[in-house]
């Protein structure tokens, strides 16, 4: 009697067969792609790059809202008088680099106005401050 070649085991499909015909019982059929598809992701898009950045005009923002943060403070409002000039620089610079380029107008515009506004109450303080030593030198230290 010639030998009887075994059958594939019960649950498993046969070779060569679809996949999603021999499921196990209770699982319903899987995603699987149609016959003579390929497995694996389609072909990628390019990337999109966005608009070059007004590297000025940001740092004109930055430097003006930390001299209007630091000018309250007695003395460091030192600080606010050269972060404040540099915000109208910056700011300045970044208005022009927007029109030509057409990103970040709205930072520059916010360094100028608040380097402008810090340099004010820095030197307001520092005129007070001058103000008070002065007085209390000519007094000899002790208040009227």
């Amino acid at each position: 009697m010639p030998p009887v070649e075994p059958g594939p085991p019960q649950g498993f499909p046969p070779q060569g067969s679809p996949p999603d015909q021999f499921l196990p019982q209770g699982f319903p059929p899987g995603p699987f792609p149609p016959p003579g598809a390929q497995y694996g992701y389609g072909p990628q898009p390019a990337p999109i790059y966005g608009r070059e950045t007004n590297g000025i005009a940001i740092a004109a923002g930055v430097c003006g809202i930390i001299a209007v943060a630091v000018c309250w403070i007695p003395f460091v409002d030192y600080l606010s008088i050269v972060l404040g000039v540099l915000a109208v620089i910056f700011g300045i610079i970044g208005v022009r680099r927007a029109d030509a380029y057409g990103s970040g107008r709205g930072m520059a515009i916010t360094g100028i106005v608040c380097g402008s506004v810090g340099l004010a109450i820095a030197f307001v303080f520092l005129l007070l401050i001058f103000a008070v030593v002065s007085s209390a030198n000519i007094t000899g230290g002790a208040y009227p």
